[in-house]
């Protein structure tokens, strides 16, 4: 299947599309082909042809850039989320509160202190 591939794309999808193709890629190679084919039914023959080769373009990538489109950012499992906004607040609380060791203290400590 042809597609455009990762390099043609804009700036911010190309990095976005770009990141999930390596991070496919590694994954795939973390757990191999043979045993993502036995895990999801299909034959290892037809998790090569989604990679692709040199000479052609598998359907991996399009995945990937397809996600990169929808503004999805593969990530690890155990990865943690953080909102934009939130952190920002939260930088914004902390440098705010630098002067107070009490807040300071009571942030860390979960709160615990009476």
């Amino acid at each position: 299947m042809c597609h455009t591939p990762i390099h043609l794309l804009s700036d911010p999808t190309r990095e976005i599309a770009r990141n999930n193709y390596a991070f496919l890629l590694q994954r795939l190679t973390d757990k191999t082909q043979c045993a993502t084919a036995a895990a999801t039914g299909v034959s290892t023959a037809k998790i090569s042809r989604l990679v692709g080769s040199d000479d052609k373009q598998g359907d991996l990538e399009l995945f990937a850039i397809i996600c990169a489109f929808l503004g999805i950012k593969l990530v690890d499992i155990d990865a943690v989320f953080c909102d934009r906004d939130m952190a920002q607040a939260m930088a914004t609380m902390l440098r705010t509160s630098v002067n107070s060791p009490d807040f300071i203290d009571i942030i860390f400590s979960g709160g615990d202190k009476k």
